[in-house]
């Protein structure tokens, strides 16, 4: 508004002239005598005043040397939307606890504004993503934990506030007088999602990676999963394979099989002080992330692993746990995230398909694996992933069955043809 007027001034003095980011107005008083020349100077101070305000509302530090802010500046007509938004816990939250909004947006945004239960929350976060935590207090009121997300982009275009999350997850206070839940605040299966290395605690320029799905790098690192159990054991199941290092006494890095005691063969506990802010694992070969980092030291052998080690816990909200590690040198942080424990997660094959009239038939046809060598062979070998997000793909190692109302000539194996190629974003719902 200030500028538009602003504006709106300097387009009715005609005689004004913007040279070199000076602005002189010309008062032609040749017949006006003292008046006329004071009348001058007034209005060149007016009007470099003009000139001044219109430099700080800029922001840019640039030189404004045309009257065109109307045409650059302002919103770009273009609303942004939060593509996903998500509450942790989901579900009760105790006196004390605290509530974790995290979004993702459509396009970069200015920091925005989040309210959690009336209150407003600490934001953290940058271009399209954002998270906002607060702790519940005595003054909040016991029911389901409402939340706003006041946000506009970098144009100063304003988005739709967001009052609800886009997964369905919701948390509910509960003051001091909760009800019993199954799992503890460790108590599941946990994934390791990412690992960062530094010299100071939560620095990751020496080394970091993340989770980029079953095929991405380290992936059979990524599949492990740390086992909290309800009666305070703890595992590390790793399944076939695992990520090996030359230190376990493996030729080179990389996925092999797990080799004791870092395999989950030995028995171990875990103890959580919440106050100390701890997580200690007792049972030789009991990890979390590398196994390599131990308190104050790295292993070179894998007889050199100790009895115990200890984690600074950094964050535990709902289902998402940060751990750091300093093993003397620098520090380890790892983020995991507690999975589900529905039935359908993981990667599944065909065995056996049949077709009939009624349920159950299998008269008309049917089939069964027999191996890489039997019959649709490229077929059988496919894979189903329903993943803990409750994503969905495909896999079918570059060839699979195909059909002749595909394309091809005749049935049998080829390349994937789309969109049956697993290349289109699927869900899954059980």
């Amino acid at each position: 508004m200030f500028q538009s007027k602003t504006q709106s001034r300097l387009g009715r003095a005609l005689n004004d002239q913007i040279l070199g980011g000076v602005m002189q107005r010309q008062i032609f008083n040749s017949d006006h005598g003292l008046p006329g020349k004071f009348a001058s100077r007034l209005g060149a101070i007016l009007a470099i005043t003009g000139l001044l305000v219109l430099s700080a509302c800029d922001g840019l530090g640039n030189t404004v040397t045309e009257n065109n802010l109307q045409d650059d500046f302002g919103p770009d007509g273009t609303p942004p939307t939060l593509t996903v938004v998500t509450v942790q816990p989901d579900g009760f939250v105790e006196l004390g606890d605290a509530v974790r909004i995290d979004f993702e947006a459509s396009e970069a945004l200015m920091k925005p504004t989040v309210f959690i239960g009336g209150a407003e929350a600490e934001v953290t976060g940058s271009i399209r993503n954002w998270g906002a935590v607060r702790e519940m207090t005595e003054a909040d009121t016991v029911g389901p934990i409402e939340f706003s997300i006041v946000f506009q982009d970098v144009s100063g275009e304003a988005g739709t506030v967001v009052l609800g999350t886009t997964d369905g997850s919701a948390a509910e206070y509960c003051g001091e007088f909760c009800p019993e839940e199954g799992l503890g605040p460790l108590e599941g299966h946990w994934k390791l999602e990412y690992a960062g290395l530094g010299l100071n605690p939560g620095d990751s320029d020496w080394f970091n990676i993340s989770d980029t799905g079953i095929e991405g790098e380290r992936h059979c690192w990524f599949n492990d999963t740390y086992q909290f159990g309800r009666d305070g054991s703890f595992r590390n199941v790793q399944g076939d394979e695992t990520w090996l290092e030359t230190w376990q006494g493996v030729t080179e890095n990389g996925c092999g099989t797990p080799i004791a005691p870092h395999d989950g063969s030995n028995d171990a506990v875990f103890e959580y002080d919440e106050e100390a802010a701890t997580l200690k694992l007792t049972g030789v070969g009991a990890y979390l992330g590398i196994a390599k980092a131990v308190n104050g030291a790295e292993l070179a052998d894998p007889s050199e692993a100790p009895e115990s080690v200890t984690y600074d816990v950094v964050e535990l909200i709902g289902d998402s746990l940060t751990v750091r590690m300093n093993y003397g040198g620098g520090h380890w942080e790892y983020r995991l995230t507690r999975i589900t424990t529905s039935p359908i997660v993981g990667n599944w094959k065909l065995n056996f398909a049949g077709l009939g009239l009624n349920p159950g038939d299998t008269d008309w046809f049917n089939i069964s694996d027999t191996g890489p060598e039997g019959e649709r062979a490229c077929w059988f070998d496919d894979i189903y992933h329903f993943g803990e997000d409750a994503s969905f793909q495909i896999l079918q190692q570059g060839e699979t069955w195909l059909e002749t109302w595909q394309g091809p000539a005749e049935n049998g194996c080829g390349v994937p043809i789309a969109p049956h190629d697993g290349s289109t974003a699927s869900a899954w719902i059980y």
